[in-house]
């Protein structure tokens, strides 16, 4: 279970918060659709949840976080992985390696898996995103659409218990967005915990709460 427990969030030179006392609870299975207007603080409940506010951007935050019992605010960022997956909105934001495989392989390396828990994680999600072709491929090649997929496929390899979405299925072809639609439906099948920000109406069915943030 993911607890959020009196959230308060200002930026400096903000002199309204971005929320205050925002608070709410995610089950295993379940899948939290965030709503409302530019602005208003989703992607920001994001990079509070992943521990981008307060370690990379600064700001005054506070609040609990708790998953599964865990405390995650003291946790480092580079620490997180282990807990959660976040696809940013950009991908050029989370690419980093000159090949797929190697692109998909550094985080399960650090996890300390080995070559075969690795191999069978990445054929498992490349083919989940149609990337099966790609391994030798440098990432600066591939389309929007395809980078986006690269990531999706990223996080799925990780396998961890919470997932960070901000608008996955923009940028993608309606073959890909039922390839997303088909993971998620998965992901939430075995448990796992989804919390997303998008715009696809067609994905609203496979929210189980919605959190409109302009409230």
């Amino acid at each position: 279970m993911l607890k959020v427990q009196n959230l308060y969030l200002c930026y400096p030179g903000q002199s309204e918060p971005i929320f205050q006392n925002l608070t709410f609870e995610l089950k295993e299975g379940e899948l939290l659709w965030l709503t409302g207007p530019n602005g208003c603080g989703k992607t920001s409940l994001l990079n509070c949840i992943s521990g981008i506010i307060p370690q990379r951007i600064k700001a005054e935050f506070r609040g609990d976080i708790i998953l599964n019992d865990l405390d995650l605010n003291p946790i480092p960022i580079n620490e997180r992985f282990r807990y959660l997956a976040y696809q940013m909105s950009d991908p050029d934001n989370q690419i980093f390696f000159p090949r797929v495989e190697k692109e998909l392989s550094f985080a399960l390396e650090n996890a300390g898996l080995t070559i075969k828990e690795m191999k069978e994680r990445i054929i498992r999600a490349t083919e989940d995103f149609g990337l099966q072709d790609f391994w030798e491929t440098e990432p600066g090649k591939l389309s929007l659409g395809q980078k986006k997929l690269l990531v999706l496929a990223f996080c799925s390899a990780q396998d961890t218990p919470l997932y960070l979405l901000d608008e996955p299925t923009s940028a993608l072809s309606g073959e890909s967005i039922l390839k997303v639609e088909k993971w998620l439906k998965n992901l939430l099948s075995n448990g796992k915990m989804v919390i997303m920000v998008e715009h696809n109406p067609d994905l609203g069915s496979l929210a189980t709460q919605i959190l409109d943030l302009s409230k």
